[in-house]
């Protein structure tokens, strides 16, 4: 063990070092660590040029050009006749009495909702008040009709029929000769 003598003191090395720090402690001075040479300043940016300015937007495509027309152009008249004719055959089988042309005044009823002519013609049937009917082929509308002054076979738009209760009336018969004197 290291002792050192002070007086008549004997203190041993570690008693010195615990009062060396109690009475005086260090100060420890920190020395900057040395920095190399700072870099001369940067020479100033450029003033920066504004933003050129945006595109314009690219405008809408033209619109689509219209179809080119088909080849023929529709025919209401050959519609109609193709309607006609494909009416008139689904009656052939119904047991119904029906012919192209329409019937004339005598409406009794008009737009019955039927929309073929055989609903058409069942509607007439069902109907006491009903003679006749005419069926629109190309706007399927269904016309009832009481008794009517006669019957246009040239209207080539039109189906109609008579109920089975309709009796035409008798056409006058032929006068006789009178008896020769």
């Amino acid at each position: 063990m290291v002792t050192a003598r002070r007086g008549s003191t004997a203190i041993t090395a570690f008693e010195l070092l615990v009062a060396i720090a109690t009475v005086a402690p260090a100060t420890v001075v920190a020395q900057p660590e040395p920095q190399p040479p700072a870099m001369p300043p940067a020479p100033p940016a450029p003033p920066v040029a504004p933003a050129p300015p945006a595109p314009p937007k690219p405008k809408p495509p033209p619109a689509a050009a219209p179809a080119p027309p088909s080849e023929e152009p529709f025919d209401h008249d050959a519609h109609m006749h193709a309607s006609r004719e494909r009416h008139l055959k689904s009656m052939e089988t119904s047991g119904l009495h029906f012919e192209r042309g329409v019937w004339s005044y005598g409406d009794y009823k008009t737009d019955v909702g039927a929309t073929t002519p055989h609903d058409c013609a069942r509607a007439c049937e069902a109907d006491e008040g009903c003679l006749h009917w005419n069926f629109h082929v190309v706007h399927h509308r269904c016309d009832l009709k009481g008794d009517s002054s006669g019957h246009n076979n040239d209207a080539p738009d039109w189906i109609s029929g008579n109920a089975r209760r309709y009796a035409p009336a008798a056409p006058p018969k032929p006068a006789r000769p009178s008896a020769e004197l």
